[in-house]
């Protein structure tokens, strides 16, 4: 299960950054301790937003709202990179409800976002914790702080 997973790494080759966790011993960028964005204010936030599907007519209307409230969108093309950057206060949230990820594909990058504190769940706000296998997929929000992840739960599920 993912949340069985007890040890991950997650390189950023362009940045020459290292990022890992030890379930149990935080989260870390090159060896120091990494925490999440304190930003509460959707204004004020980065977040990053994968928009990556032949489904974009049917995500869309559920984050227009996020869109309209948020000054800062980005993509920067790697997924597990993204969790990363919310796991060290890089980019304020990461949002992915395509359900299109493997959940192998985020398995290192999971834990480090849990280790760093950083809260991470399906749209519907559930823990997740589903099987580390190829063929499951996931869709979650992931952010810095609890207050800033209500914010976008809200903004995500009006539009159900």
């Amino acid at each position: 299960m993912l949340g069985d997973v007890c040890a991950g790494m997650v390189a950023d080759l362009v940045h020459g950054a290292t990022y890992t966790a030890i379930k149990g011993e935080g989260a870390f960028r090159n060896g120091e301790k990494i925490k999440p964005s304190t930003t509460t204010v959707l204004r004020n936030a980065v977040i990053g937003l994968d928009l990556n599907t032949y489904k974009v007519k049917e995500i869309v209307p559920k984050l227009t709202g996020l869109i309209a409230e948020t000054k800062h969108i980005r993509h920067f093309g790697a997924n597990a990179l993204e969790l990363c950057f919310v796991a060290d206060g890089s980019t304020d949230a990461f949002v992915d409800i395509r359900g299109k990820l493997r959940t192998t594909d985020v398995a290192a990058a999971f834990l480090i976002v849990k280790e760093a504190v950083g809260i991470i769940t399906t749209p519907d706000n559930q823990t997740i914790n589903v099987e580390l296998d190829p063929q499951k997929t996931l869709s979650f929000v992931t952010s810095g702080n609890s207050e800033i992840h209500k914010k976008i739960l809200n903004l995500v599920n009006s539009a159900c």
